[in-house]
């Protein structure tokens, strides 16, 4: 039995006196007295963010769920509008009394104490979302004591239409009690399966799953090379345990990513902004977010919270650099070993390019691979040295055909780089094939682009 069941149990028995919002904090999984915030003093926002993000170090079991989707929304709303007093805090937590959600294991349960209900189905990913029959995971759904209808944002029912289900008693749930104590991301083990049929080892392998889950995974760079060398069964771990944290805690594993503008970051506006330690850790800080970031916004209910694009390795999240192009669409195919190269190097999907003068070539523009701390990157992944001879010169059937193409690329490069300042260069993925373009630039009087070696991860 875990500490907090231990501690919801005293409550029950009235060993320890608390109050409703104190005793939903229990049930969902808060066990320390010390991480509750104060009785007395209202509750702030930048309570509400740190008991946030305790909560989030926490276990999600079977039992826990419920309550603390419930916590997430109660906290979300103090987020959004501001702190609040016990007193209405606690006519808050009334709403919930006749709330339900459809857990991981395809059940429905009781909010304000984690009861089950009845079961609906398994649990399925179908139109962008974990469904069950017509309940999704991250919604709320009200009830009469004769059916459930959807609640809205002040968790009353809508009326319109016939209702979702009927309530009645399921045998079941006797078991379904029992084993309360597992943890709920294990049930989303098949339907994140059916997601993943391989692993992933790139960023744009990652574009099937959940927005949300894909965004954090892109924006947190060191965790992303630690995902791309677990195995397949792993990876349904991991995804499955941060999809859950997603829903539980923002109402949503899915997200809109877009320039976020002063409606909603204002222009000093603090905001609860996600990312994932080295450890695959969810973490929610309130940091100040300039108009003008690209983020994915995950909006579940009240309080949105965003992941800002990509990170750094320093964990800062400055604005995009501004450059002498922009991205777009780079329309072309290539290997699935030269694609990860080519993330690896850039850090965005190998689906987009880097367009200088132009968005096509027919409009002018000249592609690169992407454009990074100030310089414009071309990637060459593996497959190029059995091109090339022991001396480093072309191969006699590559000569005028690939060589010279590279050479081509090269100065149709540096003629749209010119006169921008930006510098250009190129990652090669072999030692061998670096020498050979370098000497090959060399013959041919290309200057001025920086040959590097860089191991594929």
């Amino acid at each position: 039995m875990s500490p907090a069941e231990i501690a919801a149990r005293a409550v029950v028995s009235g060993a320890e006196r608390v109050d409703a919002f104190e005793c939903l904090l229990l049930l969902a999984g808060l066990d320390n007295v010390n991480d509750e915030p104060p009785r007395g003093a209202p509750l702030t926002p930048q309570e509400a963010a740190r008991v946030l993000a305790v909560l989030l170090h926490k276990p999600v079991t079977l039992a826990s769920f419920p309550p603390r989707m419930a916590i997430g929304h109660l906290l979300r709303e103090v987020l959004e509008g501001g702190e609040v007093s016990r007193e209405e805090l606690l006519r808050r937590v009334e709403r919930f009394r006749s709330v339900a959600v459809l857990r991981p294991d395809g059940y429905l349960a009781w909010t304000l104490n984690g009861r089950t209900q009845q079961k609906v189905g398994p649990v399925e990913w179908k139109d962008e979302a974990f469904r069950a029959g017509p309940f999704e995971l991250g919604r709320f759904y009200s009830s009469n004591g004769w059916v459930f209808r959807n609640a809205d944002a002040q968790l009353r029912p809508i009326m319109e239409g016939p209702g979702l289900a009927e309530v009645y008693d399921d045998a079941d749930t006797i078991s379904r009690t029992l084993d309360g104590a597992e943890e709920a991301f294990v049930e989303l083990y098949h339907a994140m399966g059916q997601l993943l049929t391989r692993p992933s080892d790139s960023i744009a392998a990652l574009k099937h799953l959940p927005t949300g889950v894909a965004a954090l995974i892109a924006s947190s760079p060191e965790y992303l090379e630690r995902f791309r060398y677990m195995t397949r069964g792993e990876q349904v771990k991991a995804l499955s345990k941060l999809t859950t944290h997603l829903i539980v805690t923002f109402g949503t594993a899915g997200g809109a990513t877009s320039t976020l503008t002063r409606a909603l970051a204002g222009a000093e506006a603090t905001v609860p902004v996600l990312s994932l330690s080295v450890e695959g850790a969810l973490v929610v800080e309130r940091v100040v977010v300039p108009v003008g970031k690209v983020a994915t916004v995950l909006s579940g209910g009240p309080g949105a919270a965003i992941i800002l694009q990509r990170v750094n390795a320093a964990g800062q999240t400055p604005s995009p650099a501004p450059g002498p192009g922009q991205w777009g669409p780079a329309n072309e195919s290539m290997s699935a070993r030269a694609r990860a190269y080519q993330e690896q190097i850039t850090g965005c999907s190998a689906d987009d390019a880097y367009w200088v003068g132009g968005m096509s070539t027919k409009a002018g523009g000249v592609k690169f691979d992407g454009f990074k701390n100030g310089v414009l990157l071309e990637a060459k992944g593996p497959g190029y040295a059995n091109k090339f001879l022991d001396n480093l010169d072309p191969k006699t059937w590559f000569k005028n055909s690939g060589a010279r193409d590279l050479v081509n690329q090269a100065e149709r490069q540096l003629k749209a780089a010119r006169g921008t300042g930006v510098p250009i260069r190129w990652h090669i993925a072999e030692e061998k094939t670096a020498e050979a373009i370098r000497l090959l630039f060399k013959n041919e009087g290309v200057v001025g682009i920086e040959v590097v070696y860089t191991p594929p991860l």
